[in-house]
């Protein structure tokens, strides 16, 4: 029995938002034990969904989240969080923020965001879209996108 796309999305749908919820470590040893698989990865604030990603490599993703450089959610959190305070700069896939910042933004992930992910080898790209367009992540901070 073929299932359309629309059903298909659904479930994906489904079974991200009422995946293992796992809190984030923020170490090499704790990226190490995701999948090296393409996937969607949903980042949750209490029961809100502030982020979500799509990604070729789930273990990749979790390996860039340990640094600012490297993962979105971290320079927009960091943003939103200490952007008035006068030993903030602001950061890029080049430039860190000042060691201070660095520290207080891992403890907020650590304590504060929870993480839900799931494999996805067709239709992560539409799924990301998909849950863009139910829940308006925060910390998104793409331009238009594409509903479905």
């Amino acid at each position: 029995m073929q299932i359309s796309a629309t059903e298909y999305l659904n479930k994906l749908l489904n079974e991200l938002l009422n995946s293992e919820r796992h809190k984030l470590q923020l170490t090499r040893s704790w990226a190490a034990q995701f999948p090296n698989k393409p996937g969607v990865d949903v980042f949750r604030l209490g029961d809100r969904i502030v982020y979500v990603g799509e990604t070729g490599s789930i273990r990749g993703r979790m390996r860039d989240l340990i640094d600012t450089r490297n993962h979105t959610i971290r320079r927009s959190i960091g943003m939103k969080l200490y952007s008035t305070r006068d030993d903030y700069t602001k950061p890029s896939s080049s430039k860190r923020f000042c060691d201070e910042i660095e520290a207080e933004l891992n403890s907020f992930i650590s304590s504060m965001l929870t993480l839900s992910f799931i494999s996805v080898e067709l239709g992560r790209k539409e799924l990301e879209e998909r849950i863009f367009s139910l829940h308006a992540p925060e910390y998104n901070n793409k331009g238009l996108r594409i509903t479905f």
